[in-house]
């Protein structure tokens, strides 16, 4: 009986094939995560950022109208007078709301550099009270600011000195008057006789040419030596020569 043989044969056989055929890799497939959802953005309040831009609007044009008017009572010499519109206010209320304005800041240290200037000038002209004004002005600006101390100096040496200062009536300047003239040319022999340098202070050039005319008409032949400036107090200060100067 061969059958059977044969049966066990082909499953022997079928076995062999099974046993022969490669192994399958096993596939790894990679699950992805979940996506994280984007937030989603506030929707923009345009009334809100309308009303912002506004307020900052017109912040800035306070700002800017202050320091426009400072400059303008700056330019005017309005440094600290009238109180309530002089360049001082002005500025001080811009620092107000912005402590480190830097056009502010700049506008009160030019009202101290005006104010001595001023100090320099009426002691110049030898009117000390008013350059002592000015000074205490400026310190009350700005009292750490440097040139401050210089100045106090300056007007401590002219008041030392051995210059002559004659006050002008400024109504006989204007008019010109004879009792004017005559006491110019007494100033003028002055000038002559003591070698001095002359400083006329007038309001315009034209009067401080007159005064410098009736000076020098006292002493025909003789040149007077001098210089001429404006200012608002007429006067006429003989520079008195020193030792160096011999």
């Amino acid at each position: 009986m061969r059958w059977p043989n044969k049966m066990f044969s082909a499953s022997v056989l079928l076995l062999c094939l099974s046993a022969c055929q490669p192994a399958q890799s096993v596939r790894v497939v990679q699950v992805p995560e979940p996506a994280v959802p984007e937030p989603v953005a506030p929707l923009i309040d345009e009334s809100a950022l309308t009303t912002t831009f506004e307020l900052e609007l017109r912040y800035q044009r306070i700002i800017a109208d202050l320091l426009y008017e400072g400059i303008k009572a700056l330019n005017a010499n309005r440094l600290l007078t009238p109180p309530d519109i002089s360049a001082h206010a002005y500025f001080s209320r811009v620092l107000a709301i912005e402590p480190e304005n830097a056009v502010a800041l700049r506008g009160l240290q030019d009202i101290v550099a005006k104010y001595l200037q001023l100090a320099d000038q009426a002691g110049r002209q030898g009117q000390f009270d008013s350059a002592r004004t000015y000074l205490r002005r400026a310190e009350q600006v700005d009292s750490s600011n440097q040139g401050i101390a210089s100045a106090w100096v300056r007007l401590e040496a002219e008041m030392k000195s051995n210059d002559v200062v004659h006050s002008i009536n400024a109504r006989e300047l204007s008019n010109q008057s004879a009792t004017l003239m005559a006491e110019l040319g007494k100033i003028g022999i002055q000038a002559r006789d003591s070698g001095a340098f002359f400083l006329i202070t007038a309001p315009s050039d034209v009067q401080a040419r007159w005064i410098y005319t009736q000076m020098q008409t006292a002493v025909a032949g003789h040149r007077l030596r001098g210089n001429i400036e404006l200012g608002d107090s007429p006067t006429v200060r003989l520079i008195m020569p020193t030792d160096s100067d011999v």
